[in-house]
Protein backbone atom coordinates (compact mmCIF):
# COMPACT_ATOMS: atom_id res chain seq x y z
CA UNK A 1 0.00 0.00 0.00
CA UNK A 2 3.02 2.57 0.67
CA UNK A 3 4.66 1.76 -2.69
CA UNK A 4 1.31 2.35 -4.56
CA UNK A 5 1.30 5.59 -2.40
CA UNK A 6 4.42 6.62 -3.50
CA UNK A 7 4.59 5.47 -7.48
CA UNK A 8 1.35 7.56 -7.67
CA UNK A 9 2.83 10.65 -6.71
CA UNK A 10 6.00 9.58 -9.01
CA UNK A 11 3.44 8.94 -11.92
CA UNK A 12 0.15 11.09 -11.67
CA UNK A 13 1.17 14.38 -9.47
CA UNK A 14 -2.11 15.45 -10.22
CA UNK A 15 -2.19 16.82 -6.61
CA UNK A 16 0.54 18.90 -7.79
CA UNK A 17 -0.57 20.13 -11.53
CA UNK A 18 -1.13 23.53 -10.19
CA UNK A 19 2.90 23.82 -8.92
CA UNK A 20 3.33 22.04 -12.14
CA UNK A 21 1.96 24.35 -14.52
CA UNK A 22 3.71 27.07 -13.00
CA UNK A 23 7.27 25.70 -13.05
CA UNK A 24 6.98 24.71 -16.32
CA UNK A 25 5.79 27.75 -17.67
CA UNK A 26 8.57 29.67 -15.70
CA UNK A 27 10.88 27.24 -17.13
CA UNK A 28 9.45 27.99 -20.55
CA UNK A 29 10.02 32.49 -19.84
CA UNK A 30 13.47 32.19 -18.06
CA UNK A 31 14.83 30.28 -21.40
CA UNK A 32 14.13 33.72 -23.31
CA UNK A 33 13.19 35.92 -20.91
CA UNK A 34 15.17 39.37 -22.06
CA UNK A 35 15.98 38.28 -25.25
CA UNK A 36 14.86 40.39 -28.29
CA UNK A 37 12.98 37.66 -30.15
CA UNK A 38 11.82 35.58 -27.45
CA UNK A 39 10.02 32.29 -27.81
CA UNK A 40 11.23 32.99 -31.40
CA UNK A 41 14.02 31.70 -31.05
CA UNK A 42 12.46 28.38 -29.97
CA UNK A 43 11.43 27.88 -34.03
CA UNK A 44 14.51 29.84 -35.16
CA UNK A 45 17.30 27.42 -33.47
CA UNK A 46 16.49 24.24 -34.68
CA UNK A 47 15.25 25.52 -38.24
CA UNK A 48 19.15 27.19 -38.24
CA UNK A 49 20.36 23.53 -37.07
CA UNK A 50 18.39 21.80 -39.88
CA UNK A 51 19.91 24.39 -42.73
CA UNK A 52 23.87 23.55 -41.48
CA UNK A 53 23.16 20.19 -41.53
CA UNK A 54 21.35 19.74 -44.51
CA UNK A 55 24.03 22.21 -46.40
CA UNK A 56 26.60 19.85 -44.75
CA UNK A 57 25.23 16.49 -45.85
CA UNK A 58 23.46 17.61 -49.45
CA UNK A 59 26.12 20.16 -50.86
CA UNK A 60 29.54 19.35 -49.07
CA UNK A 61 28.67 15.54 -48.73
CA UNK A 62 26.03 15.29 -51.68
CA UNK A 63 24.36 12.64 -49.60
CA UNK A 64 20.69 10.96 -50.49
CA UNK A 65 18.25 9.55 -48.30
CA UNK A 66 18.23 5.85 -48.84
CA UNK A 67 14.83 4.46 -50.48
CA UNK A 68 13.49 7.76 -50.92
CA UNK A 69 12.70 8.26 -55.18
CA UNK A 70 12.07 12.57 -54.78
CA UNK A 71 15.73 13.33 -54.06
CA UNK A 72 15.51 16.72 -53.26
CA UNK A 73 16.29 19.53 -50.45
CA UNK A 74 13.66 20.04 -49.08
CA UNK A 75 12.76 15.98 -48.75
CA UNK A 76 16.56 15.05 -46.87
CA UNK A 77 15.63 18.42 -44.80
CA UNK A 78 12.56 17.25 -43.66
CA UNK A 79 13.64 13.49 -42.90
CA UNK A 80 16.49 14.92 -40.60
CA UNK A 81 14.56 17.32 -39.11
CA UNK A 82 12.02 14.81 -37.70
CA UNK A 83 15.02 12.74 -36.60
CA UNK A 84 16.62 15.95 -34.86
CA UNK A 85 13.60 17.08 -33.06
CA UNK A 86 13.25 13.68 -31.18
CA UNK A 87 16.85 13.86 -30.33
CA UNK A 88 16.48 17.69 -29.29
CA UNK A 89 14.18 16.76 -26.74
CA UNK A 90 16.06 13.10 -25.65
CA UNK A 91 19.32 15.49 -25.06
CA UNK A 92 17.88 18.26 -23.68
CA UNK A 93 15.95 16.04 -20.47
CA UNK A 94 18.75 13.70 -20.31
CA UNK A 95 21.68 16.31 -20.22
CA UNK A 96 20.09 18.75 -17.23
CA UNK A 97 18.93 15.54 -15.35
CA UNK A 98 22.39 15.34 -13.16
CA UNK A 99 22.25 18.65 -12.46
CA UNK A 100 18.02 18.85 -11.74
CA UNK A 101 18.31 18.32 -8.09
CA UNK A 102 21.70 19.99 -6.97
CA UNK A 103 20.80 23.29 -8.43
CA UNK A 104 18.13 23.53 -6.53
CA UNK A 105 19.82 23.31 -2.75
CA UNK A 106 16.89 25.13 -1.22
CA UNK A 107 14.41 23.43 -2.43
CA UNK A 108 16.46 20.11 -1.02
CA UNK A 109 16.86 21.73 2.47
CA UNK A 110 14.50 23.82 3.49
CA UNK A 111 11.34 23.96 1.94
CA UNK A 112 8.75 20.44 1.85
CA UNK A 113 8.72 20.31 -1.77
CA UNK A 114 7.90 17.43 -3.99
CA UNK A 115 11.08 16.67 -5.63
CA UNK A 116 9.95 14.16 -7.76
CA UNK A 117 8.00 16.01 -9.70
CA UNK A 118 11.39 18.36 -11.17
CA UNK A 119 11.90 15.89 -13.99
CA UNK A 120 8.12 16.78 -14.98
CA UNK A 121 9.26 20.05 -15.29
CA UNK A 122 12.09 19.31 -17.15
CA UNK A 123 10.14 17.25 -19.75
CA UNK A 124 7.14 19.92 -19.65
CA UNK A 125 9.56 22.66 -20.84
CA UNK A 126 11.43 20.26 -22.89
CA UNK A 127 8.04 18.80 -24.63
CA UNK A 128 6.71 22.59 -25.18
CA UNK A 129 9.76 23.48 -27.35
CA UNK A 130 9.65 19.97 -29.26
CA UNK A 131 5.96 20.23 -29.82
CA UNK A 132 6.96 24.12 -31.73
CA UNK A 133 9.30 22.28 -34.04
CA UNK A 134 7.01 19.86 -34.54
CA UNK A 135 4.35 21.75 -36.07
CA UNK A 136 7.25 23.49 -37.99
CA UNK A 137 7.26 19.76 -39.63
CA UNK A 138 3.78 19.17 -39.85
CA UNK A 139 3.59 22.66 -41.83
CA UNK A 140 6.59 22.29 -43.69
CA UNK A 141 5.19 18.91 -45.08
CA UNK A 142 2.08 20.20 -45.60
CA UNK A 143 4.19 23.04 -48.03
CA UNK A 144 6.51 19.93 -49.75
CA UNK A 145 3.52 17.51 -50.19
CA UNK A 146 0.15 19.32 -50.47
CA UNK A 147 -1.87 17.10 -47.69
CA UNK A 148 -1.70 16.11 -44.31
CA UNK A 149 -3.28 12.55 -43.68
CA UNK A 150 -5.48 10.27 -40.67
CA UNK A 151 -2.04 8.61 -40.00
CA UNK A 152 -0.98 11.94 -37.69
CA UNK A 153 -3.51 10.69 -34.86
CA UNK A 154 -1.12 8.43 -34.10
CA UNK A 155 1.33 11.13 -33.09
CA UNK A 156 -0.07 11.10 -29.02
CA UNK A 157 0.73 7.30 -28.92
CA UNK A 158 4.27 7.81 -30.30
CA UNK A 159 4.58 10.86 -27.62
CA UNK A 160 3.31 8.51 -24.39
CA UNK A 161 5.37 5.44 -25.36
CA UNK A 162 8.11 8.21 -24.99
CA UNK A 163 7.20 9.52 -22.07
CA UNK A 164 8.43 7.45 -19.39
CA UNK A 165 11.45 6.88 -20.78
CA UNK A 166 12.59 10.32 -21.00
CA UNK A 167 11.27 10.47 -17.00
CA UNK A 168 13.19 7.27 -16.25
CA UNK A 169 16.10 8.81 -16.88
CA UNK A 170 15.14 12.14 -15.46
CA UNK A 171 14.32 10.39 -11.85
CA UNK A 172 17.79 7.77 -12.50
CA UNK A 173 20.39 10.70 -13.81
CA UNK A 174 18.78 13.30 -11.17
CA UNK A 175 19.12 11.01 -8.23
CA UNK A 176 22.76 9.99 -9.31
CA UNK A 177 24.27 13.32 -10.09
CA UNK A 178 23.16 14.46 -6.26
CA UNK A 179 26.35 11.64 -5.70
CA UNK A 180 28.36 11.78 -8.56
CA UNK A 181 29.20 15.24 -10.30
CA UNK A 182 30.74 14.16 -12.84
CA UNK A 183 28.09 12.25 -14.13
CA UNK A 184 26.97 15.25 -15.97
CA UNK A 185 30.25 15.12 -18.20
CA UNK A 186 29.84 11.44 -18.59
CA UNK A 187 25.98 12.08 -20.19
CA UNK A 188 27.61 14.49 -22.15
CA UNK A 189 30.13 12.82 -24.16
CA UNK A 190 27.60 9.92 -24.52
CA UNK A 191 24.91 12.18 -26.28
CA UNK A 192 27.12 13.27 -28.80
CA UNK A 193 27.82 9.61 -30.43
CA UNK A 194 24.56 8.46 -29.94
CA UNK A 195 23.21 11.46 -32.18
CA UNK A 196 25.50 9.52 -34.76
CA UNK A 197 24.09 5.76 -33.56
CA UNK A 198 20.68 7.02 -33.94
CA UNK A 199 18.50 7.09 -37.50
CA UNK A 200 18.59 10.52 -37.76
CA UNK A 201 20.30 11.03 -40.47
CA UNK A 202 19.80 7.34 -42.23
CA UNK A 203 16.72 5.44 -42.01
CA UNK A 204 17.15 2.10 -40.08
CA UNK A 205 16.44 0.35 -43.48
CA UNK A 206 19.42 1.24 -44.79
CA UNK A 207 22.02 -0.39 -42.31
CA UNK A 208 22.73 -4.09 -42.52
CA UNK A 209 20.17 -6.18 -40.80
CA UNK A 210 22.02 -7.80 -38.16
CA UNK A 211 22.91 -4.04 -37.29
CA UNK A 212 18.90 -3.26 -37.45
CA UNK A 213 18.70 -5.68 -35.27
CA UNK A 214 20.58 -4.21 -31.97
CA UNK A 215 19.38 -0.62 -33.24
CA UNK A 216 16.26 -1.56 -31.65
CA UNK A 217 18.08 -1.17 -28.19
CA UNK A 218 18.65 2.37 -28.72
CA UNK A 219 15.94 4.31 -27.08
CA UNK A 220 15.77 6.74 -29.99
CA UNK A 221 15.10 4.41 -32.87
CA UNK A 222 12.05 3.43 -32.54
CA UNK A 223 10.29 6.80 -31.94
CA UNK A 224 12.01 8.77 -34.96
CA UNK A 225 11.14 5.93 -37.42
CA UNK A 226 7.06 5.85 -36.16
CA UNK A 227 7.20 9.83 -36.26
CA UNK A 228 8.73 9.60 -39.94
CA UNK A 229 6.32 7.10 -40.92
CA UNK A 230 3.04 9.29 -39.37
CA UNK A 231 4.35 12.62 -40.34
CA UNK A 232 6.34 12.25 -43.26
CA UNK A 233 5.32 8.63 -45.01
CA UNK A 234 1.19 8.81 -44.64
CA UNK A 235 1.85 5.59 -42.65
CA UNK A 236 0.80 3.95 -39.34
CA UNK A 237 3.94 3.05 -36.93
CA UNK A 238 4.92 -0.21 -36.25
CA UNK A 239 2.61 -0.94 -33.33
CA UNK A 240 3.65 -4.23 -32.49
CA UNK A 241 7.55 -2.65 -31.89
CA UNK A 242 5.86 0.87 -29.94
CA UNK A 243 3.42 -1.81 -27.58
CA UNK A 244 7.20 -3.58 -27.08
CA UNK A 245 8.73 -0.24 -26.72
CA UNK A 246 5.88 1.51 -24.25
CA UNK A 247 6.52 -1.71 -22.22
CA UNK A 248 10.18 -1.58 -22.26
CA UNK A 249 9.92 2.46 -21.54
CA UNK A 250 7.66 2.05 -18.44
CA UNK A 251 9.97 -0.51 -16.85
CA UNK A 252 12.87 2.19 -17.52
CA UNK A 253 10.41 5.02 -15.82
CA UNK A 254 9.57 2.08 -12.62
CA UNK A 255 13.53 1.89 -12.02
CA UNK A 256 14.26 5.64 -12.06
CA UNK A 257 12.06 6.21 -9.79
CA UNK A 258 12.73 3.48 -7.44
CA UNK A 259 16.34 5.24 -7.45
CA UNK A 260 15.36 8.23 -6.76
CA UNK A 261 13.01 6.89 -4.05
CA UNK A 262 16.03 5.44 -2.55
CA UNK A 263 18.13 8.14 -2.66
CA UNK A 264 16.32 11.05 -1.95
CA UNK A 265 17.08 10.64 1.79
CA UNK A 266 20.35 11.85 1.72
CA UNK A 267 20.19 14.66 -0.87
CA UNK A 268 19.86 17.04 1.89
CA UNK A 269 23.30 15.60 3.76
CA UNK A 270 25.37 15.66 -0.02
CA UNK A 271 24.11 19.10 -0.84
Amino acid sequence: MVRAKWLKEYFFPAQHKGLLYRLVAREIRQKFQGSWLGLGWALLTPIAMLAVYTFVFRTVLNAKWPGNSADSDAEFALQLFCGLIVFTLFSEVVGRAPSLISEQPNMVKKVIFPLSVLPWVSVGASAFFAGLSLLVLVAASLIVRGELTVHLVALPLIGLAFLPVLLGFGWLLSSLGVYLRDLGHIVGLILTPLMFLSPIFYPITALPAFVQDFMLLNPLAVIIDSTRAVVLQAEWPDFVALGIYQLVSIGIALLGAACFHKTRRGFADVL
